[in-house]
């Protein structure tokens, strides 16, 4: 992966540009330094997003490069027998009829797919107004080890309510599934008004098959077995609260712009305070092309302490559908780490 680009400081943040524009106030500005190579062999930490390598998607389309972290920063692995290839997730059924695997735990809720044409409405998101698949692989200390697959597939009633249905899948490839094996899907339904969750439904090729259902008004998660309903934990967090994923969306909704007011966000066991910095104006050359970018920042605060610990920045396009074309972190824990997500060759979504 190359960049192109030269560091100045930076001016205050200034409103956000119209799409496709890239406002003139924002300097130019090029990715941060990536830690110094460690030796491949060792395991990262826990905090780290597993990734995988040597799998293509199973068909065409734009692609998000990092691994999400589930609610309640749980990590829980999927384990696929080496040499085995995994099968395409089946399609949704037709309007009108349930979505599999909804509703089935105690006091569950009824899941319907709506229209073509109620479901992709034109008034949302530009994200949300057809199907939109992207896929990114992932790489840590610049070996790739795994992919996403973060797809938008329109709105759903949600117990009578619209909202809009992702799904994220993460997987590791025959070679890295012997020693981290992982395929898992969760399904998402965001309030189509404020993007945060409703709920989230997962699906573990090993374990046990969850579900949590956010209470955004009392700001309460309670995760159920999705089988026989029984809860697992229930925990405080806030009104109003998201995770990475919802959040990610939240900024691609809202489009780049000045330094965003705070959103709670809830991930890794532990709820953050998250606020969206632009950096600046980047031309990036990756593996799919050129893109004109701007770079945004996410800061992190916990009890009003900014997190030093954790740097993240997202390079998004600058055109109305503010598609993530590279995401990278760095953390510390023991040693510093690096993740870099990366859109796929040939993906067109949308």
């Amino acid at each position: 992966m190359q960049t192109e680009g030269t560091v100045a400081s930076l001016p205050p943040p200034e409103p956000q540009p119209s799409p496709g524009e890239a406002p003139s106030s924002l300097p130019e500005v090029s990715p941060p330094e990536t830690a110094p190579d460690e030796p491949p062999g060792e395991s990262p930490p826990e905090s780290s997003l597993p990734s995988v390598a040597g799998v293509p998607p199973e068909k065409e389309s734009p692609a998000v490069g990092s691994t999400p972290e589930t609610a309640g920063g749980e990590k829980e692995a999927a384990s696929p027998e080496e040499g085995t290839t995994v099968a395409a997730l089946p399609p949704l059924p037709g309007p009108g009829a349930p979505v599999p695997g909804a509703g089935t735990e105690e006091g569950g809720v009824d899941i319907v797919k709506l229209p073509e044409e109620r479901a992709f409405s034109q008034e949302g998101p530009f994200w949300a107004r057809g199907e939109e698949e992207l896929v990114y692989k992932v790489e840590f200390l610049g070996i790739t080890m795994g992919y996403a697959r973060f797809s938008s597939l329109g709105k759903v009633l949600l117990s009578g309510k619209e909202a809009y249905h992702l799904r994220v899948r993460a997987w590791t490839s025959d070679l890295l599934s012997v020693i981290y094996p992982m395929d898992d899907t969760i399904d998402y339904y965001l309030d189509v008004h404020t993007i945060a969750p409703l709920r989230q439904e997962y699906t573990k090729s090993k374990k046990r098959d969850d579900v949590a259902i956010y209470d955004q008004e009392k700001g309460t998660i309670v995760y159920r077995n999705r089988k026989n309903g029984k809860v697992r934990k229930k925990v405080d967090v806030v009104p109003n609260v998201y995770d990475p994923v919802s959040l990610a969306y939240y900024f691609r909704t809202r489009g780049p712009g000045g330094e965003a007011e705070e959103h709670s966000m809830y991930a890794g066991k532990k709820l953050w305070e998250v606020s969206a910095k632009p950096l600046g104006f980047e031309q990036i050359r990756t593996d799919q092309g050129e893109f004109k970018t701007i770079i945004v920042q996410p800061v992190l605060r916990q009890g009003g302490k900014v997190e030093t610990k954790k740097e993240m920045r997202m390079w998004m396009t600058t055109d109305e559908r503010h598609i993530p074309v590279r995401l990278y972190a760095k953390f510390k824990k023991i040693r510093t780490w690096t993740l870099v997500g990366e859109l796929m060759p040939g993906q067109q979504g949308g």
